[in-house]
């Protein structure tokens, strides 16, 4: 069924912004309508001055930065224990898609050669030896939405739409075949597939620049490629807004997180391709234990020290009921 947005005097402002830029009736690609609520300058999600990741009741969600510098730490000594024999030293940390007026490495003492912060509208360029890092990049960018069409035994590729009474989900076009194959066919009517093109196009853009070698890390939530065509009906597209998920995307444009699990199997590959090699996928939890395990190791030895608070967001970053098992850690080298 269509997801229709009850009008409103703010729902028909978005409606007229959404004829103006795209034009009445006109079906654009999935993606597209993404990429224009989550960054055009009108309304654009991330173009908001608003709190977004944060605990306090006004921001939309809050993960592992939100730990103070704690995280900062645990990164600095992953990166050091990842690198080894190399020396940090060496190395630039580039920090992609932090938020405003805040970084990874606030109140961190680090070794890097540089750090520097990328955000948005900010240029992506690296050289040399480097260390590409990001939290909950990936995740941000545009997608593509296919559904299943039983009695036609086809995908269909879905779209966006809008007349006077609303915005909608409107079928565009069958699949390509390339698509269709890969997906195979399911046995359920309106299976739908939210695949993370944007994602792996934005990977794809980094790794191919060959002018830098070292070390990638990213974090962030994904699921493998069976689980995605297998077990997911109903797609993995949310949105996130004062700490609630809600399946219906095509509400509050702008100010709602709009959001789709990662591919793991298709960033993997990306990074096969362009030389990378020790390319791991590992729960977050797994990751610091096995990586940064001689900070965790400090810090347990020194809780009577006033490092109780440390000790707590350590536990929460780790622990499998809180972040440890949500997000995932993927990282590769290049010499």
């Amino acid at each position: 069924m269509p997801m229709i947005l009850p009008m409103t005097k703010q729902k028909l402002e978005i409606l007229k912004l959404f004829q103006k830029h795209f034009g009445q009736g006109k079906i654009i690609a999935f993606d597209e309508f993404v990429h224009w609520a989550l960054y055009s300058q009108n309304i654009g999600y991330y173009r908001r001055k608003n709190e977004r990741v944060g605990r306090s009741e006004n921001s939309d969600f809050y993960t592992s930065t939100s730990m103070g510098s704690v995280w900062g730490e645990m990164i600095l000594c992953a990166c050091e224990t990842l690198l080894y024999p190399q020396k940090v030293t060496d190395f630039t940390f580039y920090e992609i898609a932090a938020e405003p007026d805040s970084s990874t490495l606030d109140g961190v003492v680090h070794k890097f050669k540089e750090a520097k912060t990328l955000r948005l509208g900010d240029k992506i360029e690296f050289s040399g030896p480097s260390i590409i890092y990001s939290n909950e990049w990936l995740d941000a960018q545009p997608f593509r939405r296919f559904k299943f069409d039983l009695s036609q035994n086809l995908w269909i590729e879905m779209g966006v739409s809008c007349n006077d009474e609303g915005i909608f989900e409107k079928k565009m076009k069958p699949a390509s075949n390339s698509i269709a194959k890969m997906f195979k066919n399911p046995n359920s009517d309106g299976y739908t597939i939210d695949w993370p093109s944007g994602a792996n196009k934005a990977l794809e853009k980094i790794v191919s620049k060959k002018n830098w070698h070292g070390l990638f890390l990213t974090f962030d939530y994904g699921i493998d490629f069976s689980t995605m065509i297998t077990s997911r009906p109903e797609g993995t597209a949310r949105g996130y807004r004062n700490h609630k998920l809600t399946n219906n995307i095509l509400e509050r444009i702008g100010e709602q997180d709009i959001t789709c699990h990662l591919c793991w199997d298709s960033l993997k590959h990306i990074l096969e391709q362009n030389e990378f090699f020790n390319i791991s996928l590992e729960r977050q939890e797994s990751f610091f234990m096995k990586n940064a395990s001689t900070f965790i190791q400090k810090i347990i030895a020194n809780k009577g020290s006033g490092l109780n608070t440390k000790l707590q967001s350590i536990k929460e970053l780790i622990h499998p009921q809180h972040l440890g098992s949500k997000f995932q850690a993927l990282y590769a080298m290049r010499s």
